[in-house]
């Protein structure tokens, strides 16, 4: 659980029985609290009336009213079994069976969908309020000439007002004329969940643009559509990115949401603009070698 859910909700109209549930959590999950430590906590410190961890999972889920979708992947993480790969039974690339004897996927990737998190932002008066910077504070601030933030950049001025295209149709509305469309960044990097550094995961994050500078890269307001579970690097990664780049695109169509600000409702429309991270992330999104490779095609 992300924590600008935690901080959402807090913003919400809620029963005080949902705050007494959602102040230990958003603790646990604002400080990274082990589940040992935090089970001592409600052991040492409780009386009787705070429920369990698992208990409180369950409840900020069912407020939240956020599913994480299931699907199946390799067991070497080489590909996630989406779109053309769906009804394969072993992996291309390393041979290992898609389900296990009982029918099951023998892994699980787990995808957080990005369409009903920015509906929820929108919906939120003090969350809508912030995500209307780039419309306000930055449009009556900024100097021409002046690179500030990743509206006075090239691309984005290259694309304002340009008809959206999705394929082969060019769509009636234009990009960035709504102060409420969206402007998102992708960034993926991989890590060691483990000391021994021998199970790999890649992360998949996404940034909300529309905050200011000192805001949209806090952790608070990363959103974390996924990670890739590993053990090692995918073979190809944009099977897994695959739900990301279909909500995208629905998302450049528009979707219907309701504005906390004007309450009505609108179509809400979200652009990628900008996909970066370190060498190894890079060369694996563009299907390039390596840093290490003597030639990178």
């Amino acid at each position: 659980m992300t924590h600008w859910c935690i901080w959402l909700l807090a913003k919400s109209s809620i029963l005080d029985h949902d705050l007494d549930i959602l102040h230990p959590f958003a603790m646990k999950t604002r400080n990274n609290l082990t589940t040992l430590v935090f089970d001592k906590i409600l052991y040492s410190f409780s009386n009787g009336t705070m429920e369990s961890l698992a208990n409180m999972r369950s409840h900020v889920q069912s407020l939240l009213h956020f599913r994480l979708v299931q699907f199946a992947c390799c067991i070497n993480s080489c590909i996630c079994y989406v779109g053309l790969y769906t009804n394969l039974d072993e992996c291309p690339k390393c041979r290992m069976l898609h389900l296990n004897e009982s029918g099951q996927a023998r892994q699980i990737f787990l995808y957080m969908p990005l369409i009903p998190c920015l509906r929820a932002l929108m919906s939120n008066c003090t969350y809508a309020t912030c995500l209307q910077y780039h419309a306000d504070e930055h449009a009556k601030t900024c100097i021409p000439g002046m690179t500030t933030d990743i509206f006075d950049g090239l691309h984005y001025c290259a694309l304002l007002g340009e008809r959206v295209v999705v394929g082969d149709q060019r769509l009636a509305h234009h990009c960035f004329l709504d102060d409420r469309d969206i402007i998102l960044g992708f960034a993926t990097d991989s890590f060691a969940p483990f000391k021994k550094r021998k199970h790999t995961v890649w992360i998949l994050l996404v940034f909300n643009y529309n905050l200011p500078p000192d805001e949209c890269f806090q952790k608070d307001n990363i959103l974390c559509v996924g990670i890739i579970p590993g053990p090692k690097k995918p073979h190809d990664a944009d099977l897994f990115i695959y739900p990301l780049m279909q909500e995208l695109l629905e998302l450049s169509t528009g979707v219907s949401a309701y504005d906390a600000l004007s309450c009505s409702i609108f179509a809400l429309c979200a652009y990628l603009i900008t996909a970066f991270g370190d060498i190894p992330a890079i060369s694996m999104l563009m299907h390039m070698k390596g840093h290490n490779a003597l030639c990178p095609c």
